[in-house]
């Protein structure tokens, strides 16, 4: 058997202790058990609530990105419209423009 230092704060400790003291154990054994315990777990039931939680922070920035697109593409269809005509020249004139823009979405708040 290898003899191994740990250091915790005291709060944790103090936990340990307790643990050890209603085990009628000593705090070596509860750290032993907590570490073999976690070392022998399969690392594929370990790691799944991380990938679960990747995937759907990825899912929410495609989600966003597709939502930035849709409001670049609206404006720029309005400007594509708007190009060449006098009487929307002036951007705070733009009637259709500024539609766009103060429309209250998810995005936009």
């Amino acid at each position: 058997m290898k003899k191994l230092t740990v250091r915790v704060d005291d709060y944790i400790y103090d936990r340990l202790f307790l643990v050890a003291k209603d085990n009628k154990t000593t705090t070596n054994k509860v750290i032993g058990t907590i570490l073999k315990k976690y070392i022998d777990e399969p690392k594929e039931i370990n790691y799944l609530k991380e990938l679960d939680n990747k995937l759907k922070n990825i899912d929410y920035k495609l989600d966003n990105i597709s939502k930035k697109q849709y409001f670049h593409f609206k404006v720029s269809s309005q400007h594509f419209a708007n190009h060449g005509y006098l009487s929307n020249a002036e951007v705070k004139d733009d009637k259709c423009l500024n539609e766009i823009m103060n429309v209250r979405d998810k995005f936009n708040e």
